[in-house]
Parts: C-alpha cells; sequence; structure tokens
C-alpha cells in the first residue's frame, strides 16, 4: 500500500478508480494518521554527501537579490524581478526560470549518463524545462486563502536517434534525475523526447 501510494495518482495503477480521478493527496492525510507520520513517505536519507550549495535571497523577495554564498561557488549574483504575468516589470529572472536552468541541466546529464550506462548510443542532446506558477486552488494554505503551485514540462531533444529511442532515455533520465525524483509525487512533470 505505501509504495503505491508513494507512486503518484491511484487512478493510474488501479483500474477501478479510473472514473473517480481520486488523486493520491486526498488519502494522505488520513492514513498518516492511522500509520503513523514517519512509516509514510518518508525521504531517503544521503549516505554520502557529495557537496552542498548556497544561496541566499534578501528582504525584497522575488523583487530583491539572489546571490551564491559558501565555499566554492560561481559567483552568481542577480537581480530578481517579478515575470509581468505575476504582477512584475519583468527584465531580469525570477525562481521559477532558475529552477528551469537548474532542472534542465541536470536532467540533460541523466540523460547522458543513462543512455551511456543502457548501451544507448547517441548524439548530441538538449533539454528544454517549463516551469509554470499556477493556482491550485482557493484552499486556505499556510494562512493565505489561495494554494499555488508549479507544473513542469521537459523537452529532450536528442540527437542520432528516432522519437522511441529519445523518449526512452528521457524516461531512464527522469528515473535517475536528482530533481526528477525529488518532484516526484509533488509537482506534475511531463517528459516528452524527441529524435533528430
Amino acid at each position: 500500500l505505501h509504495s503505491l501510494l508513494r507512486s503518484g495518482p491511484i487512478v493510474a495503477r488501479v483500474p477501478c478508480l479510473s472514473a473517480v480521478m481520486l488523486p493520491t493527496r486526498r488519502l494522505v492525510a488520513p492514513l498518516r494518521a492511522v500509520l503513523g507520520r514517519r512509516h509514510f513517505g518518508s525521504p531517503a536519507s544521503l549516505n554520502k554527501i557529495i557537496f552542498t550549495a548556497a544561496a541566499k535571497a534578501d528582504a525584497g523577495a522575488r523583487e530583491g537579490n539572489v546571490k551564491a554564498i559558501g565555499e566554492q561557488h560561481g559567483n552568481l549574483d542577480l537581480k530578481l524581478e517579478k515575470h509581468p504575468k505575476h504582477g512584475g516589470k519583468g527584465g531580469g529572472t525570477n525562481p521559477e526560470e532558475l529552477m528551469a536552468a537548474g532542472y534542465s541541466a541536470c536532467f540533460n546529464g541523466a540523460l547522458r549518463l543513462c543512455a551511456e550506462k543502457n548501451g544507448i548510443k547517441i548524439g548530441d542532446s538538449a533539454v528544454t524545462s517549463e516551469v509554470s506558477l499556477g493556482v491550485e486552488s482557493d484552499e486556505v494554505t499556510g494562512g493565505v486563502p489561495l494554494r499555488v503551485g508549479l507544473q513542469i514540462k521537459l523537452i529532450a531533444e536528442v540527437e542520432g536517434v528516432d522519437d522511441a529511442t529519445a523518449q526512452k532515455v528521457a524516461d531512464l533520465a527522469h528515473e535517475f534525475c536528482p530533481y526528477s525524483r525529488a518532484t516526484r509525487g509533488n509537482i506534475n512533470v511531463e517528459v516528452v523526447g524527441k529524435g533528430k
């Protein structure tokens, strides 16, 4: 039962619920109460930390500055601006754009590694990550009468293979990529592989 619930919407795995379209999240609270929080959806602990990246945002939040800190940082120092459709003036980066950049780079690395380890020969590859911010409902969240969320679309363009093979390596990368594993079950992520 645990593995079924942690793997995504139940409707994808239990045909008799397909007409109900009941998302997993609505079952989480009552099951936690019965099973106990520590036994439900416990995140895996890192046995070994390879490195830690750190950044600090100032009081300006989405219209402030964000800067990389700590050892071996890459001198990242950016002025943030809200997207015009989010009530801002634009002209600067935003948290969703930064997430898209990180996810696309990590996913492409995972794609190339998975292709190599699975004996799939590919040419150059490029990954586009589209991160959307939107409203889920008017449910009160954290004292705010609004629930916002993210959804992501990953488009992997892979040279030297057909669409089916590109999709296969993209799906393998989605299993391996730490960004994909971190978002799984929390954010809707669509993965599309395209051969070139």
